[in-house]
């Protein structure tokens, strides 16, 4: 019953409450949220949406990072109302991208999720009512609702409701309940703890260790007479479930009903600081407020036992990361110890954080189940490994997605594509442009180079500028994400392409807001395949064979017209002088690596000037690379030349058509 529930690859069950606000969740500053994500290790986020999508964001960088969300749709007072064809239609969008997992309600059985904070007294059978109104319409497009979690100590068994309503099909694989298990000072074994059984004292030492005065608030011989008073040993779960075991409780009304598990998430819980009994004085004063080091202590001693729990148990996501950490102002939130904040640095001698942050980056945490992964993070993210280029995350969360199309084959020269990065609508300043740079083979920068902007009907060219604009070429956009195709045309070289280039946010792609696009390509020289040594072998006796012309010959022959002298300003090494005779004949394999061999020592840079090299510009060879040089094969002597695209030659004697030779 248990096994088709989406889970995220390795699970821990180990996760989080992100942020309390439905619209600050971090973007700003994700590449500092992402890192601590990861180091972590957490497995599972519980975050907040405004019922449009506010949340699109942050759901498609946790997918990205094979985390699973968990999204609630935030409404104050969202009782006794339920959601509408909005709110599903975005659940749809969120499924599309592999978030599975829903809230639509709140503790309805406290009085502040009700409308104007009046809870009638059938509250809980118009929540069941809601729920499965709801839970079809999630379940209709893919989704998994949740039932939702009561305030802690909550009361009642709405699954036998379900029940008693014919829709035990919603309980049948259909649907996850959530709990808000606030363990409130407590150990994780309560109610069955000595304390509370046994009404077990407190030693001045344990009293100082817990934090003094400032965790007890009072004196330890007080806290040992109301250890006395409250003893019980008949203390049972199913009596007092105020606590972290809360969802053996719940499970239990869950088997009562139907007779099998389904699957429970904590939303909210876990252990805050200062926080016991709820947050005033003497609620429980048998337990001390927990201290930042307790709290962490007891919040990495949960997640342990939760290693090691039931399975129905899948997640556990306890309040909370971030507060003013994430640009929120809320005191009463930051006051409870969120796991990065300043709140108790001065105090408890921290820096920004709680102790648990250092504990889950030792621990990883065991592995308890392995997916099953939801088929979208598969294809989430299409495009080819970017590893060794410096690439904007934000392209996979734009719609389309922008990604890389690379060269067919990389070990020749082409132009590389190293580094991209997106300026989105406050960082592009109303520019809606596509910067480029373009770097030679030692990663300089080069003026003048053409790039080019294919937007299916046409193609635009621009160049790049010199050092009063670093180098920047620049090209204007008027069109949204999915039209241009980036790419270098300088040189006849191939080149890698950026697609689906264009304007447009994260939150609407398809809206001209102009943003843009800083794209460095660099020159990539062909890679070095060394050619097979030849032994040196004597000079055969002269002989005067019929010339031997080199075998098929591209393309077809032409006229070659008369050497152009190099201008003065550029010069190249001369041909070697008639009087000098030619090397002798390597004895290689073929034509072709006899004329690379010979070619060797004679490639210097590419004169751009040189009339040779508008030759071969004009037969699409690319930029010569060498000076004439002599080279024999099978008894002939050649005069040749190396070019980008392959080595031209003709007999030295001029008789014969020229030909050339490809790499």
């Amino acid at each position: 019953m248990l096994e088709h529930f989406p889970r995220p690859p390795h699970d821990t069950g180990r996760g989080v409450h992100w942020s309390s606000n439905q619209y600050l969740w971090g973007k700003e500053d994700w590449g500092f949220w992402k890192e601590q994500i990861q180091a972590m290790n957490l497995k599972w986020v519980k975050l907040l949406d405004d019922g449009g999508g506010s949340a699109m964001g942050l759901v498609k960088r946790l997918v990205d990072l094979k985390v699973m969300p968990v999204v609630r749709f935030y409404k104050e007072q969202p009782n006794p109302g339920r959601i509408s064809s909005r709110e599903a239609d975005t659940a749809r969008r969120f499924i599309e991208i592999g978030a599975m997992y829903f809230e639509t309600n709140n503790e309805p059985d406290l009085d502040l999720e009700w409308k104007n904070r009046q809870r009638p007294s059938n509250w809980l059978e118009i929540v069941v009512d809601n729920f499965i109104i709801e839970a079809d319409m999630i379940r209709e497009i893919g989704g998994y609702l949740l039932f939702p979690a009561f305030g802690p100590g909550g009361r009642g068994n709405p699954f036998q409701m379900i029940v008693d309503r014919g829709r035990v099909d919603i309980l049948d694989g259909n649907c996850g309940l959530a709990i808000h298990n606030y363990c409130l000072g407590r150990p994780l074994v309560y109610p069955n703890d000595p304390i509370t059984m046994q009404g077990e004292p407190l030693t001045p030492r344990e009293w100082e260790e817990r934090g003094g005065m400032w965790a007890w608030e009072m004196g330890y011989e007080t806290v040992n007479e109301h250890r006395r008073r409250l003893a019980n040993p008949n203390a049972s779960i199913m009596e007092d479930s105020t606590c972290f075991r809360a969802f053996e409780y719940f499970d239990a009304l869950v088997n009562e009903a139907v007779g099998h598990s389904i699957p429970i998430f904590t939303t909210e819980g876990g252990y805050n600081v200062g926080q016991r009994a709820g947050t005033t004085f003497g609620d429980d004063p048998r337990y001390p407020k927990p201290t930042p080091e307790w709290a962490s202590r007891l919040t990495d001693e949960m997640f342990k036992h939760i290693e090691e729990g039931p399975d129905y148990y899948f997640a556990c996501m306890p309040w909370l990361i971030a507060v003013a950490r994430m640009g929120l102002w809320q005191i009463g939130f930051e006051q409870q110890g969120p796991w990065f904040t300043h709140q108790f640095d001065q105090q408890f001698g921290l820096n920004g954080e709680l102790p648990l942050v250092q504990m889950f980056k030792d621990r990883p945490g065991k592995v308890r189940q392995d997916g099953p992964v939801p088929e979208a993070w598969n294809t989430f993210y299409t495009g080819p490994d970017l590893t060794g280029r410096n690439f904007d995350d934000r392209f996979k969360y734009l719609k389309p997605q922008v990604f890389l199309a690379p060269v067919d084959d990389p070990t020749k020269p082409h132009w590389r594509l190293v580094e991209a990065r997106w300026a989105d609508e406050q960082e592009a300043q109303g520019r809606a442009y596509v910067f480029v740079k373009a770097l030679d083979e030692a990663g300089q920068p080069i003026e003048g180079a053409t790039f080019q902007a294919d937007r299916g009907d046409a193609i635009d060219r621009a160049q790049t500028k010199g050092s009063l604009d670093q180098y920047w070429g620049n090209y204007l956009m008027t069109g949204l994400l999915g039209t241009y195709k980036i790419s270098m045309s300088d040189g006849f070289l191939p080149s890698d392409r950026l697609i689906n280039v264009g304007m447009g946010s994260e939150a609407q792609p398809q809206a001209y807001i102009a943003t843009s696009f800083f794209l460095t390509f660099q020159k990539v020289e062909e890679e070095v395949r060394p050619l097979p040594s030849s032994p040196e072998v004597a000079e055969p006796e002269p002989v005067q064979p019929a010339p031997a012309p080199l075998p098929t010959p591209e393309p077809e022959p032409v006229p070659m017209p008369a050497p152009a002298p190099v201008p003065a300003l550029a010069p190249v090494p001369a041909p070697a002088p008639p009087s000098v005779p030619p090397p002798p004949d390597t004895g290689l394999a073929s034509a072709k690596d006899a004329l690379i061999e010979a070619a060797r020592p004679y490639i210097f840079p590419v004169n751009r000037a040189s009339d040779l090299y508008q030759y071969a510009c004009a037969h699409r060879l690319g930029d010569f690379l060498s000076a004439e040089f002599p080279v024999a094969y099978e008894g002939v002597t050649y005069r040749a030349q190396v070019f980008e695209k392959g080595i031209v030659y003709v007999p030295a004697d001029g008789d014969g058509p020229v030909k050339h030779v490809e790499f």
